[in-house]
């Protein structure tokens, strides 16, 4: 199960988790490790006002809802890289 996201949330405090990246508009969504989200937005930068920075893959819209989740790991995930 995800968490949703809060206004003060920061990168850093989820850093075992995966992130969750959905579109708004057409639903697209997409999991990513939080290191690889960390290099394009920044540890330490509230993720609120750091979601100004994606767009959708599919649709192009800006409107993408991020959650953390933790029970489950993305495909691709390695164990011991």
């Amino acid at each position: 199960m995800a968490l949703p996201l809060t206004p003060s949330t920061r990168l850093s405090d989820h850093r075992d988790a995966y992130v969750e990246l959905r579109c708004a508009a057409c639903g697209h969504h997409r999991e990513v490790r939080a290191d690889a989200l960390a290099r394009v937005a920044g540890w330490d930068t509230p993720l609120a006002r750091g979601l100004e920075r994606f767009r959708c893959s599919r649709c192009g819209a800006r409107r993408v809802q991020i959650r953390f989740g933790y029970e489950r790991k993305p495909r691709g995930w390695v164990t011991n890289p």
